[in-house]
C-alpha cells in the first residue's frame, strides 16, 4: 500500500491514492489532490517521495480547502492552513481539526487511522505556551467536540519545520483500527500536566486491515522517551539507541506477525533529524538494526521537545493471524504499563 521513491511514481496513475513529496515548502496541486508536498527537506540522497496505492482507482476532489482521494475502505485527505499574524495556534488547530473530522464523518470514513502534522516554530513560546502544547490543546478540543475517545485515537506525528502554515494530511477508514501501546512508555494522552494543559492525542501505533487483506502496522513518531521522560538529552546517538529500543518494543507487542520470530524492523522507517549533520552516525546505528531489511527516509525536522534530537516513525504490512482477526490483547489499554 505504501512505498518510498526517489523519482516520479512508476506506472500508470490508476490506483494512486497519494503522492507525497518532501521539499523546502508545503504545496498542494489544485488540479490533482492526490499530490502534495511537505516542507521537511530530505537529507543527502534519501528517498523524497512516499507513494500510497490501492487495488482500484479512487475518486478525488476538493471539499472547500480539503483535498481528498477515496477508494474502497480508505480515504486520503489533506488541509493546509496559513496562520494569520498574531493568531492563536490553539484556535487555528481546533478549527482545522473540526473541519477535517467533520469531512471524514460526512464522507463515510469516520475513523482517522494515521495523521501527520507539520508546523513552523514548534518549540517557540507564544502567549505563554509552547507552540506544540498550543497545537495539542487545539487538537484535543476538536477530538472532544467530535466525541472521539482516547481508545479511538489515531497514530500520529507532529514535526516542526521552516515551511509556513499548518499542514495536516491523514489516512482514514470506514472501519476502525486497533491502537497499540508501548510497555516502555505511558500513553501520550496520559502525560502529566508539566507537558502542557492538554496531553498529546495519539496512539503509539495502530493496526488496521489493509486493502488486500493484510494487516498494516503504522507506528507514530517515536523518540527517546521512557515513561514520559526524555532520556539522554544532548546525546543524539544515545537517543537513537533508546528510540530503537522503543521501536523494538512496539513491534514485539503488536504481535501481528506470530511466525516472524525475529521481531525485525518495520519495512519502512522515516527519520526526522534536528541536525542533518548527524545522518551518517544515525544511519550506521539504524543499519546495524535493520540489516538492509528496511527502506529509510531521512528528513530535516524539528522534534516536538527541545531536548529531543531524533524521531522515527514506521510502517509495516504483514500476514494476519490464521483466524483473520487482530489479537485482542493488542489493544492499547491492555498493553500499557507505567514506569
Amino acid at each position: 500500500m505504501i512505498a518510498y521513491a526517489s523519482s516520479d511514481p512508476d506506472g500508470a496513475d490508476g490506483g494512486l491514492l497519494a503522492d507525497i513529496r518532501f521539499g523546502l515548502h508545503h504545496d498542494r496541486d489544485p488540479a490533482d489532490p492526490r499530490r502534495i508536498q511537505i516542507g521537511t527537506p530530505p537529507i543527502a540522497d534519501s528517498p523524497r517521495r512516499e507513494v500510497w496505492r490501492l487495488p482500484q482507482t479512487g475518486t478525488s476532489g476538493w471539499s472547500g480547502d480539503i483535498g481528498y482521494v477515496c477508494g474502497g475502505d480508505f480515504l486520503f485527505a489533506h488541509l493546509l492552513v496559513q496562520e494569520p499574524a498574531g493568531a492563536d495556534l490553539t484556535a487555528v488547530t481546533q478549527r482545522a481539526y473540526v473541519q477535517l473530522l467533520g469531512f471524514l464523518r460526512d464522507a463515510g470514513f469516520p475513523h482517522p487511522l494515521r495523521i501527520w502534522n507539520y508546523m513552523p516554530r514548534i518549540n517557540d513560546e507564544e502567549m505563554g505556551l509552547e507552540r506544540y502544547q498550543a497545537f495539542c490543546r487545539g487538537r484535543a478540543a476538536a477530538f472532544a467536540e467530535a466525541a472521539i475517545p482516547e481508545r479511538c485515537f489515531p497514530a500520529a506525528t507532529a514535526i516542526g519545520c521552516e515551511a509556513a502554515g499548518l499542514s495536516i494530511h491523514l489516512l482514514a477508514g470506514r472501519v476502525a483500527g486497533v491502537p497499540i501501546g508501548n510497555p516502555r512508555q505511558i500513553s501520550a494522552y496520559r502525560y502529566p500536566r508539566p507537558y502542557g494543559p492538554r496531553p498529546p492525542s495519539f496512539a503509539r501505533a495502530l493496526c488496521y486491515r489493509g486493502p488486500c487483506g493484510t494487516l498494516e502496522l503504522t507506528i507514530s513518531g517515536t523518540a527517546s522517551i521512557v515513561g514520559h521522560v526524555t532520556m539522554h538529552p544532548g546525546e543524539p546517538m544515545r537517543q537513537t539507541r533508546e528510540t530503537i529500543r522503543n521501536l523494538r518494543s512496539l513491534v514485539a507487542h503488536a504481535r501481528i506477525a506470530p511466525h516472524r520470530s525475529d521481531q525485525g524492523p518495520p519495512a519502512l522507517l522515516k527519520v526526522y533529524l534536528r541536525d542533518p549533520e548527524r545522518i551518517r552516525d544515525v544511519d550506521t546505528l539504524l543499519s546495524a538494526w535493520t540489516r538492509d531489511r528496511s527502506e529509510i527516509m531521512y528528513l530535516h525536522g524539528i522534534i516536538c521537545r527541545r531536548d529531543l534530537e531524533i524521531e522515527i516513525e514506521g510502517h509495516d504490512s504483514v500476514s494476519p493471524h490464521q483466524n483473520g482477526d487482530l489479537h485482542p490483547s493488542d489493544r492499547a489499554d491492555s498493553r500499557e504499563t507505567r514506569p
